[in-house]
């Protein structure tokens, strides 16, 4: 009874209710209930934060601009063309010089209006009187009692109220001025001009607007109690018309923070952020009438996601028990099924998801223990076959090797040595081939058995035939399949040079190329077609049975490979991992077929 209560022991299913009640439907319930409980308080708490963290936007907004602009200002100090602007007399000899200076100067202060939206004019004005104004044209120049103020500060940053321009049409705007005197950067106590650098306030307005539905307004004042920036232009440059809100604000101002305010039986949140660096303080109003509308629409949609979310959580439930865990179940059945014995078990499969990847791996795996099942007599009968021949591929090659040993003694006794020496070259063939019956012999055994093996043949064909073979130094103790480049040589001889006249010309090379050992046999003969090649790759005996060997040892390390040869004739590649120590202790003794005993 106890065992039938252990978690891990309940079935899926179960499993799966239980999780999906404990961790998903009671939680979002309880969350749901909380939330609700406790919306009205942290609705009005957002609201404030929300705003707060707009108000840190837009001062990092308004401070970028100010930066900016002071940078315009700065930079005027260190160019050479401003201060030669400044200094250089506006005579007539003097004019294509500052001309061209002019133009220079046009360039750096156009970029800056286009790339600024809320910078509206530019005016410099020299120690020789020499003026440049790029922006709007204005009819006629400010009040010098903000240039007073700037030239008091000696060279520092002076930023005006906003105040009203008139252009040359006649139109007026609200703007705030950037007023600094230059001073010589080699004598900072000598002014050489005044740089006044105007902000367009409408527009630079648009740097703390926004869509909020409860933020009912933002503005800028600044320490006199002045609107510096403001949704409405009437009341840019004047002080704020309500004396109670400002003191409460000006309380505020140092630290920034938040208080409520009262209007006309009407609640606000006001919460407030000084522009650091500057005597400005941004201001914004949030309506709690707005911000508790919003609430009741909030608590309405919680109340409607709960009984939603109740219900997709049941049809999720039933759903994914469908699609996903009756399916394991199944597949549960057919294991049980393979294990009685019975491989006709076939699991349905109607998608391609991990479930279903994982029915169709199994009716592959029940498929193939099935086939090898019905092949493994008749893999027993092959693999005795290939023993009895084996044995057989001994015996013979041992008689064959006693015999013409024999004949080749009996050929020196007679003094025949051409004929001796073409029995050892033989004889050397068949001790290779024997090797203990192994399928692995050392790269120099393997060419000694195709050196031995073209000597013959430049025997038959005499001056006809010339090879060369070539091996890189240090691999000669490489482990190979043997009987691979005989083979090749053989399929050259008989049909690469088919009715052809000319000399024979075979060439061997063996070198490593990084891990791998690489096997060129080539040839001067008519070569092959690209169809050829594709032919002898499918159904060439020689060559196909060299890939499979190469296979069947290497895997995918191992490949046979027809190249192109520029020169004409045949390219074979053999290309497999170069390995000079075989586990299986091979070898190959050049003077005893018995080595290694």
């Amino acid at each position: 009874m106890k065992r039938l209560l252990y978690f891990p022991d309940w079935q899926l299913r179960w499993k799966f209710l239980f999780i999906f009640l404990a961790l998903v439907m009671i939680p979002m319930i309880a969350f749901s209930l909380f939330i609700y409980s406790q919306a009205n308080q942290a609705i009005q708490l957002q609201a404030i934060d929300n705003t707060k963290s707009h108000l840190e936007k837009v001062e990092d907004n308004m401070s970028a601009a100010i930066l900016s602009i002071e940078d315009i200002s700065s930079y005027m100090i260190y160019s050479n063309d401003f201060r030669t602007f400044l200094t250089t007399p506006s005579t007539p000899e003097n004019q294509i010089r500052l001309k061209h200076l002019e133009e220079r100067i046009n360039g750096y202060v156009v970029f800056h209006l286009n790339s600024k939206p809320y910078l509206d004019s530019i005016t410099l004005t020299g120690l020789h009187n020499s003026r440049i104004h790029i922006g709007t044209p204005l009819e006629k120049n400010e009040e010098g009692v903000w240039e007073r103020k700037a030239k008091a500060l000696y060279g520092k940053v002076f930023w005006s109220e906003a105040y009203t321009i008139t252009d040359d049409w006649g139109r007026k705007k609200k703007v705030v001025s950037l007023f600094r005197v230059i001073n010589d950067i080699n004598n900072i106590t000598r002014p050489i001009g005044l740089v006044t650098i105007r902000l367009d306030a409408a527009k630079l307005y648009q740097l703390i607007e926004t869509d909020s539905k409860s933020l009912q307004q933002t503005f800028v004042l600044d320490h006199n109690q002045k609107v510096v920036l403001h949704h409405d232009p009437s009341l840019i440059g004047k002080t704020y018309p309500d004396k109670k809100f400002m003191n409460m604000t000006l309380q505020q101002k140092e630290q920034g923070g938040s208080f409520l305010y009262e209007k006309e039986s009407e609640q606000y949140h006001v919460v407030t952020q000084p522009l650091e660096g500057t005597d400005l303080v941004l201001v914004a109003i949030v309506d709690k009438a707005n911000v508790a509308e919003g609430l009741k629409k909030i608590m309405d949609s919680i109340i409607m996601m709960m009984v939603v979310l109740t219900l997709f959580g049941i049809l999720a439930m039933a759903g994914f028990y469908h699609f996903n865990i009756k399916r394991i179940v199944r597949l549960t059945e057919q294991t049980r099924q393979v294990e009685k014995g019975d491989f006709s078990a076939n699991v349905l499969v109607h998608s391609r998801d991990e479930i279903g990847l994982l029915g169709l791996r199994f009716n592959k795996m029940v498929e193939r223990i099935q086939h090898l099942i019905e092949k493994e007599y008749k893999m027993e009968i092959r693999s005795r076959e290939a023993d009895l021949k084996l044995l057989q591929s001994q015996i013979n090659p041992h008689f064959l090797y006693n015999t013409l040993d024999m004949i080749r003694w009996t050929a020196r006794l007679e003094n025949a040595m051409d004929t001796s020496k073409l029995i050892e070259q033989l004889s050397k063939m068949f001790r290779i081939s024997l090797n203990r019956g192994k399928p692995w012999i050392t790269l120099e055994a393997e060419l000694t058995y195709s050196q031995s093996y073209l000597a013959l043949q430049k025997r038959r064909l005499g001056k006809k035939l010339e090879f060369t073979l070539y091996c890189e130094a240090g691999i000669m103790e490489a482990q190979v399949l043997k009987q691979l480049i005989q083979p090749l040589i053989e399929n050259s001889l008989q049909h690469g040079f088919e009715n052809m006249r000319k000399i024979r010309k075979i060439y061997i090379r063996c070198f490593q190329e990084e891990n791998r050992l690489v096997i060129d046999v080539m040839d001067n003969g008519k070569g092959f077609s690209p169809e050829e090649a594709a032919s002898a790759m499918r159904g060439g005996f020689a060559l196909q049975n060299i890939q499979d060997r190469l296979t069947s040892a290497y895997g995918d390390r191992g490949a046979l490979e027809i190249r192109k040869k520029e020169s004409g004739g045949a390219w074979v590649r053999l290309v497999f991992p170069f390995d000079a120590d075989k586990s299986e202790g091979d070898c190959y003794d050049a003077e005893s077929v018995d080595c290694g005993r």
